[in-house]
């Protein structure tokens, strides 16, 4: 009888340990491994990520100054194209201001003669102005043309006739102004440098002043005075802010540069 009682004590205890064990393995937290993930989580995965000589290439020495001296040049020619483009819209400009003219002393001649008509008088007889070989906007026109060819000798002789020819024409400043752009690129220092000073001096109210005093702190510069380079770029900033602010803009680059 004991044998018995003892017998059912022991599958008592063992069904309560059994159902302990299955408690804990059901409410306990489960050991999950962790996602496999694509990206490097440590620093020596990281550092197993190569990246290809293609994407990330050295630059040598050499290569930089290469590349400096190439950006240069192509700023040098796209500032020649721009000047080139101003001076179209110069010429536009002056074109279409002469030809209102012309088209303004037409419509006065014909109300001078419609007038005389009806008065019953005869209309005075016109008379043609002497023949000329060009007006002074073809020979201004041709002369940027020369420029824009790059024949720039020529050019030159065109713009001195144009001032010696022309010289109460609005576009005097004008050609004096190109002169000197022309002679700067020939690197004709000293002719670039009269010219320029002749926009300055005789034609202060000139759209072309603010250029040509910051084109003489250039020339002066490139003279190796740079003294007298830095006072003529002072001078454009302080006469011309609020008047001709993209010229004074480049004085303070260039001066900034020189000091």
């Amino acid at each position: 009888m004991k044998s018995v009682v003892l017998t059912f004590a022991l599958v008592a205890v063992t069904a309560s340990v059994n159902a302990d064990d299955q408690w804990v393995s059901v409410g306990a937290a489960r050991a999950v491994a962790p996602a496999t993930q694509n990206t490097p989580t440590d620093s020596s995965d990281r550092a197993s990520v190569n990246v290809p000589a293609a994407i990330a290439p050295s630059v040598t020495p050499a290569a930089s100054s290469g590349l400096l001296s190439e950006m240069a040049m192509q700023m040098e020619q796209m500032q020649m194209e721009i000047a080139e483009l101003r001076g179209r819209v110069e010429e536009q400009d002056h074109l279409i201001r002469r030809l209102t003219q012309d088209q303004q002393e037409r419509y006065l001649d014909l109300d001078r003669r419609m007038a005389a008509l009806l008065a019953g008088g005869t209309p005075a007889a016109v008379v043609a102005p002497a023949a000329v070989k060009e007006s002074p906007a073809e020979a201004y026109k041709n002369a940027m043309t020369l420029v824009r060819e790059k024949k720039f000798a020529e050019a030159n002789v065109a713009f001195n006739d144009f001032v010696k020819n022309y010289p109460q024409d609005p576009l005097v400043g004008n050609a004096l102004y190109w002169s000197g752009e022309v002679y700067l690129v020939q690197s004709d220092l000293d002719k670039a440098l009269e010219s320029f000073r002749k926009v300055v001096t005789q034609y202060p109210d000139h759209d072309k002043a603010a250029d040509a005093t910051y084109k003489m702190g250039i020339t002066l510069h490139k003279k190796g005075d740079v003294a007298q380079a830095k006072v003529w770029l002072q001078t454009v900033i302080d006469l011309y802010t609020g008047k001709a602010d993209g010229t004074v803009r480049l004085a303070k680059s260039y001066l900034a540069k020189l000091s």
